[in-house]
């Protein structure tokens, strides 16, 4: 994280500060290369260190620490190099390019421009992978991040691009051979313009010149100038505007950003002058590297749209085929709802296969889920008070969902228990034999925990759910396997299922409410 921040920097302020540098105060310069010497001691660190480290063999799923192999890995195919151009301080050579520009002598000024660019086209892949790094750690969803790593790549790439399409018209026109004409562009651009940056950026005149330059800007606005394109004209009198108007450079930045985005998105050509080989050639290069960015943004797009939708898609499909089910069978419409309903609630609109998730995770982190999805419907349970947390996590393990609709019977009067239900969600009522509703069950009641030890014991009461309800069920067989093993605790719950059998032999007609709510089912 800190190594990908520093790097991010570093690149970040060396194409500002290798642009802008003609506008910038002289005196800046010193603590602008200390500060990006101090991010270059950090980069050479990392680089150090990673012969230190070791590596990993992805296909092999292999970590290699042995120095020869380290150091053979680090050299193939060339990474120092790449990693070494990382932390070469190119700001050291602010003086020597503020001489190439107001000296005419742009040449080595240009070169090191359009090298530095080249170096992150090269490096951008790399400097993707450590901007990743950011939204991970803010712990994001795999969407999320696709988006901020669009986002942070689209400004870094715009940022460069920007930087790079504002400095090379102005060197581009300087390095031509020959004596321009003084009516042309490439005078214009590369003399005129140099001049009056000179003294409005290197001159304590300047206030001196200033009426002679807006003279000037009048004169250029009547004469029919012989360029070649009229934004030549636009382009000279931005550049001369913003040295009369003592233009900012975080303004003039913005409006290289802005242009930098509307050739990209190729709503419109800008005002770069357009005469020179080196202008056309970089608009091209902005069109081509614009079309290429917004495409791997819509395929991004469209891979995140497909993943996030793939389960309700898979839903969907599911829900067909269970149409296709009921007209095969000639089911009713009203079953036919029933049971598209019990699977819109099973599922929630979203399909997932539980068996093939269990089949990939492990036993322990599989527990763990369950115990904390049925937990504490378990510990409620009376007869479950004194089990170690080992039988209790067996016994959640063992449990089975259940969807029940809205006047679903999920126990009915007369039948023989074999099983205990707990209530996750939803409302169930009880009701005697005479149809008297007695009591409502809610999240976390629970019923029918005598008929884990007492076999074939018929129902006395009717449980029917009052809306969509949640239930897990533990069965007999189930439970009876897992406390075989404790005898001592075997004995003492059936004593008290005993206990509570006896209380409501004989009785079964004249349960109170309380007594149907604790004793109802044996």
């Amino acid at each position: 994280m800190v190594i990908g921040t520093v790097l991010a920097v570093h690149l970040l302020l060396l194409s500002f500060v290798v642009s802008y540098l003609i506008y910038m105060d002289v005196e800046s310069f010193p603590g602008l290369i200390r500060f990006d010497l101090v991010l270059c001691v950090i980069l050479a660190v990392e680089i150090v260190l990673k012969f230190f480290t070791g590596f990993v063999i992805v296909d092999r799923k292999q970590i290699i620490l042995e120095p020869k192999k380290i150091v053979y890995n680090y050299f193939k195919y060339l990474r120092v190099v790449f990693d070494l151009l990382d932390v070469v301080p190119f700001v050291l050579l602010l003086y020597k390019l503020n001489e190439c520009y107001y000296d005419a002598n742009p040449r080595f000024y240009l070169t090191i421009v359009l090298f530095l660019y080249a170096i992150n086209i090269f490096r951008f892949r790399e400097i993707n992978r450590y901007l990743v790094i950011i939204p991970k750690l803010f712990r994001a969803s795999e969407n999320k991040i696709i988006i901020m790593r669009l986002i942070i790549g689209t400004i870094y790439v715009v940022h460069w691009t920007a930087c790079v399409g504002d400095i090379v018209p102005l060197l581009a026109f300087q390095a031509t051979d020959g004596a321009p004409e003084w009516n042309n562009t490439d005078y214009l651009v590369g003399t005129f313009l140099v001049n009056v940056f000179s003294y409005r950026y290197r001159n304590q005149n300047f206030a001196e010149a200033v009426a002679g330059y807006a003279r000037f800007r009048e004169y250029y606005h009547k004469v029919d100038f012989q360029l070649t394109s009229s934004r030549d004209h636009r382009f000279v009198l931005t550049k001369l505007n913003d040295a009369l108007r003592n233009q900012t450079i975080p303004a003039m930045y913005i409006r290289a950003v802005m242009d930098t985005i509307q050739v990209t998105m190729q709503s419109s050509r800008v005002d770069l002058a357009g005469t020179s080989k080196t202008s056309d050639l970089i608009s091209s290069f902005l069109v081509l590297c614009g079309w290429l960015w917004l495409s791997y943004i819509l395929l991004n797009m469209i891979r995140m749209v497909i993943s996030s939708g793939m389960s309700e898609t898979k839903y969907e499909e599911i829900i067909n085929e269970l149409n296709a089910y009921a007209y095969n069978k000639r089911l009713s419409p009203a079953m036919t709802n029933k049971m598209l309903r019990h699977f819109a609630n099973r599922y929630r609109m979203r399909y997932f296969d539980e068996e093939a998730i269990h089949n990939t995770i492990s036993n322990n982190l599989r527990r763990s889920i369950r115990m904390e999805t049925c937990q504490h419907l378990v510990k409620n349970v009376e007869l479950f008070r004194d089990l170690p947390n080992a039988l209790i996590a067996k016994v959640v393990d063992r449990l089975k969902l259940e969807i029940y609709l809205e006047n679903d019977v999920i126990i009915q009067e007369g039948s023989y228990g074999d099983a205990m239900y707990f209530i996750a969600s939803g409302t169930a009522g009880i009701y005697t034999v005479g149809g008297k509703e007695v009591v409502h069950l809610v999240d976390g009641a629970h019923f029918g925990e005598i008929s884990l030890m007492k076999k074939d014991q018929k129902r006395i009461a009717n449980v029917v759910a009052l809306e969509v309800c949640e239930v897990y069920k533990l069965s007999y067989a189930d439970f009876q396997v897992l406390i075989a093993p404790y005898s001592n605790l075997l004995k003492r719950m059936e004593k008290l299922a005993d206990e509570r059998l006896a209380k409501t032999q004989g009785t079964k007609d004249k349960l109170s409410e309380e007594d149907v709510y604790e004793n109802f089912l044996q």
